[in-house]
């Protein structure tokens, strides 16, 4: 089962920061998730909201800046605002991070559910392959005909299709040939992992916080949880 970092350590560090994706890491994550939206520039960037506000001491949208403007916010976290590695980063940065962490999984998650970014799937894939990690990678979004094009674009690229309500998430997935469902950790049932597996498809949930979740999910055989506390989920494996 993988353990997925979600924005890496988050419940410790700043979200999507180079430092979380490295406490992570040492934590001995075995997956980390991250959030990809594209700047003015085309730079692709690593941060969740659209809008620079929550997490960044600056307002606007990330689409607005150029890379050299978003590198100038500083952080929310008052403990992490000057530390150069709690900046925006770019999705190549975390690439070269963890090209040598050979059993590290990377889920990107693509942004494009809100936002219609030119050419993002094209440009993340381009760029896996310049790093020749298609085989650690899992690309995914809450845009379905985002996960289409990615299959489309190269058919080795695992995808991931994310989704919060109830629906026919099987045959949702076999429509746009995604190899996993993400679902909300509320739509996960133990039928569900069974039914997703008798067809080849594999489960991951997001965002399982709680211990008691966490241990009926492993009883469950699920493939992954998407977890802010990796330290937690991984003494409940052990």
């Amino acid at each position: 089962m993988i353990v997925f970092a979600h924005r890496g350590a988050s419940s410790d560090y700043p979200e999507n920061t180079i430092l979380a994706f490295e406490k992570a890491i040492e934590i001995g994550a075995t997956g980390l998730e991250l959030d990809v939206h594209k700047s003015r520039d085309n730079k692709l960037v690593i941060i969740h909201d659209e809008d620079i506000e929550r997490t960044f001491k600056g307002k606007g949208q990330v689409c607005d800046f150029t890379l050299k403007e978003l590198r100038k916010f500083k952080n929310r976290k008052v403990m992490f605002s000057e530390n150069n590695k709690c900046e925006i980063p770019t999705l190549e940065e975390v690439l070269d991070l963890i090209k040598n962490e050979v059993e590290i999984v990377l889920n990107i998650e693509l942004k494009t559910d809100v936002i219609s970014y030119s050419e993002i799937e094209n440009d993340v894939i381009k760029l896996v392959e310049k790093y020749n990690m298609e085989n650690r990678i899992i690309l995914s979004s809450f845009n379905h005909e985002s996960i289409r094009k990615c299959k489309q674009i190269n058919h080795n690229i695992k995808t991931g299709m994310l989704y919060y309500e109830v629906c026919d998430a099987i045959k949702m997935a076999k429509k746009i040939n995604a190899d996993a469902i993400h679902p909300n950790a509320q739509l996960v049932t133990k039928e569900l992992i069974e039914e997703c597996h008798k067809n080849n498809i594999k489960v991951n949930s997001y965002t399982v916080n709680s211990p008691i979740a966490m241990r009926k999910f492993v009883e469950w055989n699920i493939d992954g949880m998407f977890t802010d506390s990796p330290e937690l989920l991984l003494e409940v494996v052990e």
